[in-house]
């Protein structure tokens, strides 16, 4: 299950030299970000925030130059001598306290997604609603059906990463306990949880037996049909 979400951030860069890097790839292969970071760091720079967008073939890179040993144009060219560069671009930032607004479009499994509060759902809950998550529930048991050909509960860390919840996974004899946690869990919320839990159990003839909410916590038990 591949995730990849690109975070915009507040850095206090007061008096500090602030550099933020595009670099766009040839290609796409093990080791490209561990060998852009060895760069940064022989230089004397510090990475602040770096995001790595497969769709775009893009690195994006924040780094502090305060103390580097190097010119801008130094680490530069030595970025564009890998053969799975294509191109480098730079440009000096701010050196205010700045959220970044150059950020591409988040994706989840090479999806765009849009972001949207909880207290936003928690307060619209309705049956087209339940409807969607059912839907994306779903379309991630899909994924994991193609992957493995059979139910895996361990993979239901998904849920996670889709921000239901944080998750924890026991086995119960021939049965599976989920817990979906999550602060001040409501009944509301839950149902969202829960409808997700339905739609990505569905191809794999599982049921799911809501227990209630102990502890911040909603426990789903799922079974073979």
């Amino acid at each position: 299950m591949m995730f990849h979400r690109e975070l915009a951030m507040i850095y206090e860069a007061s008096g500090k030299t602030i550099v933020e890097f595009i670099i766009r790839l040839n290609e796409d292969r093990p080791g490209i970000l561990a060998a852009v970071s060895d760069v940064f760091a022989e230089n004397g720079v510090n990475i602040i925030n770096a995001s790595f967008n497969r769709l775009q073939k893009m690195i994006h890179v924040i780094a502090d130059f305060t103390n580097s040993v190097s010119s801008i144009s130094d680490v530069e060219n030595m970025l564009r001598k890998f053969s799975f560069v294509y191109d480098v671009m730079e440009k000096v930032l701010n050196n205010d306290a700045y959220v970044l607004a150059t950020l591409s479009i988040p994706t989840f499994n090479n999806n765009y997604v849009l972001a949207i509060d909880h207290d936003v759902f928690e307060n619209q809950v309705s049956e087209p609603l339940l409807n969607i998550l059912r839907s994306m529930g779903k379309k991630d048991g899909e994924l994991m059906l193609g992957m493995y050909g059979s139910f895996k509960a361990s993979e239901l860390s998904i849920l996670q990463l889709r921000g239901l919840g944080r998750v924890q996974v026991q086995s119960a004899g021939n049965a599976t306990i989920i817990r979906v946690c999550r602060e001040n869990l409501s009944e509301e919320f839950s149902k969202l949880i829960l409808s997700y839990l339905e739609g990505f159990t569905e191809l794999f003839n599982i049921k799911t037996q809501n227990q209630g909410i102990s502890e911040s916590c909603l426990q789903v038990k799922v079974t073979s049909s």
